[in-house]
Order: C-alpha cells, then structure tokens, then sequence
C-alpha cells in the first residue's frame, strides 16, 4: 500500500510541476501581447522631419495614426517587439512595431504587411516604414495611408520647438 500512496503523491506532484511549467511558459507569451511603445518615440514624423509635408506618422499614447493625402487613419492595430531582429541577444535601441492588416495569414497569425521600426539604424528620432518580405508572391495589398507610409519609407522626427 505504501507503494501506491508514493506513487499517487508522485503523481500529483508531477502533475503540480506540469501545471507550474505551462502557466511560466505561457507567461512571456501573454506579456509581449500586452507590450507598449515608450513615451521616448511619442511625437509626429515625417520625411526629412518637415512636419509640413505627409505623409506623417503621429504617436502618442492612443496609438500609432497616419496623416497622407491618401488619407488618415489609426489608431492602426499593431504588434510591438524590443527583439524583432536579433532575438534575445539584441540589446540597441531599435524598437518594431508590425502593423496588423489584411486579415489572417496561411498560418492563421496576422498578416503585418508593414514594419515601423523606431530609432532606425541606432538613431534616435528615425523611422522606416517597409514592407515585410518585399518580394514574396501575393503580397498583402496596402490600403492608401498604409500603402503612402511605405512608398515614402524614411522619416524624422519632427522639429518642434523646445526640442
């Protein structure tokens, strides 16, 4: 009988470890869902840092918004990541959001067609906008401010006075 009793302890102690082990893998995973931008990369951008001309990229606590002639739209739905190149070992100051557009990939994750990547090249203030896997087959068609911010590519940010 005492060789039961162990093995129903061990077992519910192999099953308590079980249960530990997912909910600490889990955990990570339910943190970067909730990952913000920092209040440092708040502020307009636009090519060359000339707020006067668009397309402009505004971001602020609400979230990221796109000022084109094609139009305006935001808060656009986005993914953020401090790691997106370089993995865990990556320690600059690059800071990616993916933007979520066009529905569900074969995978059934968000596609992110388009790519803002803050402090750009290591440079604080500098923003890219590209398209992701440029040249793969049947791209996700952009919409007109989307498909604005990618065309232009290169931004900075804004001059403004007091910076």
């Amino acid at each position: 009988m005492r060789t039961s009793r162990s093995t129903c302890g061990t077992s519910i102690s192999l099953m308590h470890l079980a249960v530990a082990i997912l909910v600490w893998a889990a955990l990570p995973v339910a943190l970067a869902a909730d990952l913000e931008l920092p209040r440092d990369v708040y502020g307009q951008y636009a090519p060359a840092g000339d707020c006067a001309k668009q397309p402009r990229i505004i971001v602020n606590k609400v979230g990221v918004h796109l000022d084109t002639a094609a139009g305006k739209r935001g808060p656009l739905p986005i993914m953020v990541s401090y790691t997106f190149v370089g993995g865990a070992r990556y320690s600059g100051i690059q800071i990616w959001a993916l933007v979520k557009h066009g529905g569900k990939n074969r995978w059934g994750d968000d596609n992110t067609p388009v790519i803002l990547t803050f402090n750009a090249d290591e440079k604080p203030g500098a923003l890219t906008a590209e398209r992701e896997n440029p040249g793969k087959e049947r791209p996700v068609a952009l919409d007109g401010p989307l498909a604005s911010v990618a065309q232009a590519g290169r931004f900075r940010l804004c001059r403004t006075e007091g910076r």
